[in-house]
């Protein structure tokens, strides 16, 4: 039964995804569907890209693959990376601010959930690195994903000001243009995936010791990473506060998915793991807890 909870994991985790989506965005809920499919196919080019480059691979799972990369492994992309930015959404932040918020949430729990899933092989490095063997050049791009997949698909143009600005998810939505759903289907993911593209290669070219970082440094980045994360949440605390029930599925994702790989470290015994997935999704925790209390009237 072990072997086949990541799989089913990874499609609850989705179809959690699009409940929300349907009900949250019911404005717009052709553009809100059009999100989903946009990450989903971004995540699953984005995994692709990774195997066939030779840096890890995924055994193949029991029910449907997507060439090289597990369909539930895309679906749980698409049911994280959503749940963060409607998470980042409520805190009411600048683009900038908001934009890293969902970088530092993301990143957080990869802190975690990564050395579990390397351990059990959920998917497997072809070149170990210092952090539980997963090496450094795997959190590098994760600290841009969010941020390639926010500015794609948020960028628009302001006629008013007569400039680019990025518009947040319940902005996107409030245009029915058929221009906007054009730009969506064609534009989101091919820039979304030069711009995370770029944003790691030109970080690694000033810092080239980035692909090779020490246990101590990666250590230290992911301790800074909870932090930072967390600190920005607990500023932010009160907008988390939740207006109905529905505001508690994105919560709800995170935390389960931290849940759900703390639970593969604690049966297998391996308890520096399960700390290190306890801590590092600290401030999913703290998004949850947050979540449960109801908004101040």
């Amino acid at each position: 039964m072990m072997e086949y909870l990541p799989t089913l994991v990874g499609y609850m985790l989705f179809l959690l995804a699009v409940f929300h989506a349907l009900l949250d965005g019911r404005a717009n809920r052709m553009q809100r569907m059009l999100l989903l499919l946009t990450l989903l196919v971004f995540g699953t080019l984005l995994e692709g890209q990774g195997v066939r480059s030779g840096l890890y691979y995924y055994p193949p799972e029991q029910f449907i693959n997507l060439g090289v990369v597990p369909l539930s492994v895309s679906l749980a992309w698409v049911g994280i990376i959503y749940s963060v930015f409607a998470i980042t959404e409520r805190l009411r932040l600048r683009s900038g601010m908001r934009i890293l918020a969902a970088t530092l949430i993301a990143l957080s729990l990869d802190w975690g959930m990564d050395p579990v899933a390397t351990h059990f092989g959920i998917w497997v490095w072809r070149e170990t690195g210092a952090y539980f063997g997963i090496p450094s050049f795997n959190m590098v791009g994760w600290f841009f994903i969010p941020i390639g997949y926010l500015v794609a698909y948020g960028l628009a143009w302001d006629r008013r000001k007569g400039r680019l600005r990025l518009l947040t998810i319940s902005e996107v939505d409030r245009d029915f243009s058929w221009q906007r759903r054009l730009y969506t289907v064609v534009f989101t993911v091919p820039l979304a995936l030069a711009l995370t593209g770029a944003g790691a290669w030109m970080l690694v070219a000033l810092v080239p010791g980035l692909l090779k970082l020490s246990l101590c440094i990666m250590v230290a980045w992911a301790v800074l990473t909870v932090a930072s994360a967390s600190v920005l949440i607990l500023l932010r605390r009160d907008f988390l506060r939740r207006k109905s029930w529905l505001d508690l599925v994105p919560a709800t994702i995170l935390a389960w998915i931290a849940a759900n790989y703390s639970f593969y470290a604690l049966a297998g015994g391996l308890w520096t793991l399960f700390r290190v997935m306890i801590l590092s999704a600290i401030p999913l925790w703290i998004i949850l807890v947050m979540t449960l209390l109801p908004e101040k009237k």
